[in-house]
């Protein structure tokens, strides 16, 4: 008799995954407290800066799940960053690491800094067992596309927009990044991730900025256009964005006419929506704790200082 099987639930999370802090510090002085950072068992000389580890997960995944040894997850990335004198960037997860001995000693190093403010934070939604997730793409004209595709000729991950602009949106396979690190992973059958990066001003505005990113993730149902011609410019869009920016201007505007008249899947991108709005009120809370941990308030141009 053969064993029946069950497909998981589709489950959709929303976090704060990233937060970047610079202050001030003096350059003079850095590199005498690097070499001191590094005497402590958590940091880890990487790159142009060091980073603080944990060990809990080196040999258990994030469900629990023992594997065999893998390298210390990274809590931290603290460096000056080029161009800025007197400056010390620290790259960390709220939310993930900071309960560990290194998490604490960052917490405590990021209240002693003088002039801080936030310089970048990911909102990041997490879809589990909904395999649909990797034919939705965002439809923004005018924003750049970068596409990489796997072994198996399926894309592994999509950026939208530059790393250096104000915002830029990462769609990639969350569980193939696990799975490099930790082995296979038994509780999920599909694990896609949609990250919203933003930085400066752009940050404060990131409940408007979600939104928008949403009303744009969605399948193009373009089998139901009424001609031929029409179904294949679409499918032309959707299979290489690039043909879009190489077309007259003429051509670009009947495209983005078409695409806006195109009927959309976007069952998924509401359901991302709707757990937004639900929990909206605990994202607000958990920036508002770091605010009020670290004695943030907000400037006028909107960017938040600590």
């Amino acid at each position: 008799m053969c064993k029946e099987v069950v497909e998981k639930a589709p489950e959709i999370k929303v976090s704060i995954d990233r937060l970047t802090v610079v202050a001030d510090y003096p350059s003079d002085r850095l590199d005498h407290d690097m070499r001191e950072w590094l005497k402590k068992p958590f940091v880890q000389d990487i790159s142009d800066g060091i980073q603080v580890v944990d060990e809990r997960n080196c040999y258990f995944d994030d469900f629990g799940n023992r594997h065999a040894p893998v390298a210390p997850e990274q809590v931290a990335f603290i460096h000056s960053p080029k161009f800025l004198r007197d400056k010390l960037r620290i790259d960390f997860n709220p939310n993930h690491g900071l309960d560990s001995e290194g998490g604490q000693w960052v917490l405590q190093l990021i209240a002693k800094l003088q002039n801080k403010h936030f310089s970048r934070c990911d909102i990041a939604f997490d879809i589990f067992n909904e395999p649909t997730a990797q034919d939705y793409q965002v439809y923004r004209f005018g924003t750049g596309k970068q596409i990489i595709m796997g072994p198996d000729g399926k894309m592994q991950t999509t950026y939208y927009g530059s790393m250096k602009s104000g915002q830029q949106i990462r769609q990639y396979n969350k569980k193939l990044e696990q799975q490099a690190r930790h082995g296979k992973l038994v509780n999920v059958d599909s694990w896609w991730r949609v990250e919203l990066q933003l930085r400066g001003s752009k940050i404060a505005d990131y409940p408007s900025l979600v939104r928008k990113m949403l009303e744009e993730f969605y399948i193009p149902e373009y089998k139901n256009l009424p001609t031929l011609r029409e179904k294949a410019m679409i499918l032309a869009l959707i299979t290489d964005p690039t043909l879009y920016g190489d077309a007259p201007k003429t051509t670009r505007q009947r495209w983005r006419k078409l695409l806006k008249e195109t009927p959309k899947d976007n069952r998924l991108s509401v359901a991302m929506a709707k757990k937004f709005v639900e929990d909206f009120q605990r994202l607000e809370y958990e920036l508002q704790s770091i605010m009020n941990r670290f004695n943030v308030a907000a400037d006028e141009d909107g960017t938040i200082n600590l």
